[in-house]
C-alpha cells in the first residue's frame, strides 16, 4: 500500500494530470465515436462493458446483433479500452491523493486503481466470451456480470470519495478565509 501511495504522490501533480486528462480525452473520444458506429449499426444495442450486470441470454442478444462487421468495430473498442480502465484510475486516483494527502484516510486513493484492476477483469472475461462466441459460457458470463457490478459499486464508491474530498477541501477554504 506505502509503494503504490508513493507512486501516485510523484504522479499527484497537476501537470501529470492534464497529461492524464488530455489522454484520456483522446482514448475516450476514439471509444465513444466507434461506439456510435456500433451502436447505429446494431439498432441501438451498444455494448456490455455499460449494463449493470447481465444474463447469457443479454450476452448473446448483443453479439447476435454486431454481424462481422460490429464484432471488428467491438474489437476495435476493447483494444482502446486497454489504456481506458489505467487511464480514468489513475486521474481518480491522483486526484483523490491531492485532496486527502494531508488526512488519515488518504488510503482511500486505492479506490479508483481497484475500480481500474476490476474493469481489466472485466475486459478479459469479455473479449473470451467474445471470442468463444457463438458458444457462451454460462459460468463466465457470471464471473463477468458480478465483476462488472463491482467494478460499479468500486467506481461509486471513488466518486464518493471524490466528492467528500471536495466538500471537506471547499469547507476548509472557507474556514480559512472567514478568519
Amino acid at each position: 500500500m506505502n509503494i503504490i501511495l508513493s507512486l501516485l504522490e510523484r504522479l499527484a501533480t497537476w501537470r501529470s494530470f492534464a497529461v492524464l486528462l488530455v489522454l484520456y480525452a483522446v482514448v475516450f473520444g476514439m471509444i465513444i465515436a466507434t461506439l456510435s458506429r456500433l451502436t447505429a449499426l446494431t439498432g441501438g444495442i451498444g455494448i456490455l462493458d455499460f449494463d449493470q450486470g447481465y444474463s447469457a441470454e443479454r450476452v448473446r442478444q448483443v453479439f447476435d446483433s454486431y454481424g462481422e462487421q460490429g464484432f471488428q468495430l467491438y474489437g476495435r473498442i476493447q483494444l482502446l479500452d486497454l489504456a481506458n480502465p489505467a487511464l480514468y484510475s489513475l486521474i481518480f486516483a491522483c486526484l483523490i491523493y491531492l485532496l486527502w494527502k494531508n488526512r488519515s484516510a488518504v488510503w482511500m486513493a486505492v479506490l479508483p486503481l481497484a475500480a481500474g484492476a476490476l474493469d481489466y477483469s472485466e475486459n478479459l472475461t469479455l473479449f473470451l466470451l467474445a471470442r468463444s462466441y457463438p458458444n457462451i459460457s454460462d459460468g463466465l458470463v457470471g464471473v463477468s456480470s458480478t465483476l462488472s457490478l463491482v467494478k460499479n459499486v468500486a467506481l461509486f464508491a471513488s466518486i464518493a470519495v471524490l466528492v467528500i474530498g471536495l466538500v471537506l477541501r471547499a469547507r476548509e477554504k472557507s474556514a480559512g478565509g472567514a478568519k
